[in-house]
C-alpha cells in the first residue's frame, strides 16, 4: 500500500483579524514538522493555485489549512473544492471553527490534522459561489459591503461600527420576495439568512436548528428588518438566546430564489459577493472537513437517522515508524 501524503498546504491570509495570533501559525508548521508532516505555507493565493493546478503537488498534499478568517475558509472550497480542508481560526469571527470546536492552539490543529478525522459537511451554493456557514440578503450584507470598501489592512470587530452607522443612515432598504418549493407561496421581506450551521455573527441565533449534515438549507426571513427591529432582535438574541417576532419566519428547503426590484447586496461567509437576484441551494456532503476527535465521536453517537447517515470517516494513517 502506498504511502499517505504527508504534505500539508497552509493558505495564510496575512490580513485576518488583529494580528494576535500570528505565534499560533509558527506553533503550527513546528508541530507538523515534529509529526512527521510537511508544512507548506503560502501568503499568495495565486502561486498557492498554481502549485495546486499541478497534479503531482495536488497528489502530494494531505489537506490545506485555512490559516485566516471565516473569508479564508470561503476562499479554499471555492477554489478547491475537492481537497480535504482544516482551519487554524485567525479571523474576526471564525465561525465555522467555533461551530466545529476546532482548538485555537496551532500546535493542538497539528495534531488534529495528523489524527485525520473527517467530517463529510453539506455545502450552500448562491449564485455559483459556494458557503460553508451562512449567505444573505439585505442589511447585512451592505454592513459588509461598506465594511470591504473601508478596510486598508487588518481589522478588529470595531472596524465594523463606522459601516453599521453609514447603513443605518443609507441604506434604503428594498423588498425581497423569497420563493421556494418547501414555501406555499412567494413571501416578501427585507432581509433573509440562509444557514448551513447554526452559527450567525456575535454568536445571535438567527437560525438555531440549522445543521451542516442534514442535506437542508435552514432560511430565516425578516419580515420587518428596519434598523430599530435589528436592535430589537438582537437584544433578544442577547439576553434571551432567542430570536422569535411575528416579524419573523423560518423555514428549511433544497433551494430558493430571491428576487427585487432594485438590486440588493449579497454575502457569503462575510464576503460581499455581488447582488440580487439571487439561487441558493445546497450542496450534501461536498466538502471533506478535518475535525477534533471528540467531535467525530460525538458525531457518531448523535447523527440524525432517517436524514442522511454519514459516518465521520478518516484519513490515511501516518507512515508505519512515524511519530504520532
Amino acid at each position: 500500500m502506498s504511502n499517505p501524503p504527508k504534505q500539508v498546504v497552509i493558505s495564510k491570509n496575512p490580513y485576518s483579524g488583529s494580528g494576535l495570533r500570528e505565534p499560533q501559525l509558527m506553533r503550527l508548521t513546528k508541530r507538523l514538522s515534529e509529526l512527521g508532516l510537511e508544512p507548506c505555507v503560502f501568503t499568495d493565493r495565486d502561486a498557492l493555485k498554481q502549485e495546486l493546478e499541478n497534479e503531482t503537488f495536488r497528489r502530494e498534499t494531505r489537506c490545506i489549512v485555512a490559516a485566516g478568517g471565516d473569508g479564508t475558509v470561503d476562499d479554499m472550497i471555492n477554489r478547491y473544492p475537492g481537497v480535504p480542508l482544516a482551519v487554524l481560526a485567525m479571523g474576526t469571527e471564525n465561525l465555522l471553527a467555533k461551530h466545529f470546536g476546532m482548538p485555537r492552539n496551532g500546535g493542538e490543529v497539528a495534531e488534529m490534522i495528523a489524527a485525520g478525522n473527517v467530517e463529510q459537511m453539506d455545502v450552500g451554493v448562491i449564485n455559483g459561489h459556494r458557503f460553508a456557514v451562512m449567505a444573505s440578503c439585505g442589511f447585512d450584507a451592505e454592513v459588509i459591503y461598506q465594511a470591504h470598501l473601508a478596510r486598508s489592512g487588518r481589522i478588529t470587530k470595531l472596524h465594523y461600527v463606522r459601516p453599521i452607522w453609514k447603513t443605518i443612515r443609507t441604506f434604503p432598504g428594498h423588498r425581497l420576495t423569497v420563493s421556494s418549493p418547501d414555501l406555499p407561496e412567494p413571501v416578501e421581506c427585507d432581509m433573509v439568512v440562509v444557514s448551513n450551521v447554526s452559527r450567525y455573527a456575535s454568536n445571535l441565533p438567527v437560525n438555531p436548528g440549522s445543521r451542516h449534515d442534514d442535506g437542508l438549507l435552514s432560511v430565516c426571513i425578516l419580515k420587518a428588518a428596519k434598523p430599530l427591529d435589528l436592535i430589537g432582535y438582537s437584544l433578544r438574541g442577547f439576553l434571551m438566546r432567542s430570536i422569535q417576532s411575528t416579524k419573523i419566519s423560518r423555514f428549511m428547503t433544497t433551494a430558493l430564489t430571491v428576487e427585487t426590484a432594485e438590486p440588493v447586496r449579497v454575502q457569503a461567509d462575510g464576503e460581499s459577493i455581488g447582488h440580487s437576484p439571487c439561487e441558493i441551494s445546497i450542496l450534501p456532503a461536498s466538502l471533506s472537513l478535518i475535525v477534533p476527535a471528540r467531535w467525530a465521536e460525538e458525531a457518531k453517537k448523535t447523527r440524525l437517522s432517517g436524514i442522511r447517515a454519514v459516518r465521520a470517516q478518516q484519513l490515511p494513517p501516518l507512515p508505519a515508524g512515524q511519530p504520532e
